[in-house]
């Protein structure tokens, strides 16, 4: 199990935590693992950003093109328990609405 990310699923849902508090888009580790979710196809999935205080500007690029490829499988994608500040800068960015904050 990784160190830095954790993924708890259930038969129609996957739940991807980050348990560090910087999401960093160059991390092989959330290449694969957002590669590997969208392989299994589960309906839904939430990534809970608790511990997440900053997000790369690659991160979140990479979180967009997740979101899009999911999108395109029909597989659900939402955020959850996100930090205010976090949640104001996405706000700023008009990605909000996108993720369903």
């Amino acid at each position: 199990m990784s160190d830095k990310i954790q993924i708890e699923e259930s038969s129609s849902l996957v739940v991807v935590k980050f348990l560090d508090q910087i999401l960093d888009g160059n991390s092989p580790e959330l290449i694969d693992t957002l590669s590997t979710i969208l392989e299994k196809g589960k309906p839904e999935v939430h990534l809970d950003l608790e511990k997440v205080v900053i997000v790369s500007s690659l991160g979140i690029s990479r979180l967009l093109s997740f979101k899009n490829k999911a999108d395109e499988k029909k597989i659900a994608v939402k955020i959850i328990n996100i930090q205010t500040k976090l949640k104001e800068t996405l706000k700023k960015l008009m990605l909000d609405q996108f993720f369903g904050l």
